[in-house]
């Protein structure tokens, strides 16, 4: 399939576009210099949990965003509110999510962190996209909330091949040493 071929090629571009590792390196600064407390790493990569947070977080931005995109098909002007009100929630859950992905991603290989830095400047530009969404929902400008919506979700998904890519073709984040510990 020539399209498999093409997500191949431009993820292997990625990993090796040296041209981004100044702002992975200015970036990584940045995270481990406001995440430098031990105790906030640790929660923040999941070691409490057994299992890092980031992927669990992920869940609920993209649960409203997705759950979102099924009441605009929908149609109806209760619909329209509740989309509103799950867009905000996905804007709000989208934060913290990131807060974990940056800490997980500080400690990863050359490559990874390349990938990395791709996925969440892939994840921001959605995230814009939802921000400027539910600014016209507000101001009542529905249709185009709504665009602003379905292109955000495919922004996002864009981002999310990335994540998979970076965390099962990179394996990013898997331990070659065994089990994470519950304790550390």
């Amino acid at each position: 399939m020539p399209e498999l071929r093409l997500f191949r090629r431009l993820t292997e571009t990625v990993e090796h576009a040296s041209v981004l590792d100044k702002a992975v390196d200015i970036d990584r600064a940045v995270v481990n210099a406001l995440a430098k407390p031990k105790a906030l790493r640790q929660l923040l990569h999941g070691v409490p949990f057994g299992h890092p947070l980031h992927p669990l977080m992920v869940q609920v931005p993209l649960g409203a965003w997705i759950s979102a995109a099924v009441l605009d098909l929908l149609g109806g002007k209760g619909n329209a509110k509740a989309a509103k009100t799950l867009v905000g929630v996905g804007l709000v859950s989208a934060s913290s999510a990131s807060v974990a992905g940056y800490v997980d991603w500080s400690e990863l290989d050359r490559e990874q962190l390349r990938t990395g830095w791709v996925h969440q400047a892939v994840n921001w530009a959605g995230i814009s996209l939802y921000g400027l969404s539910w600014l016209q929902r507000k101001r009542g400008n529905h249709g185009a909330g709504k665009l602003l919506g379905f292109a955000g979700l495919t922004i996002v998904g864009v981002g999310g091949y990335l994540g998979g890519h970076l965390a099962y073709r990179q394996r990013a984040g898997v331990s070659r040493s065994g089990e994470v510990p519950f304790d550390a």
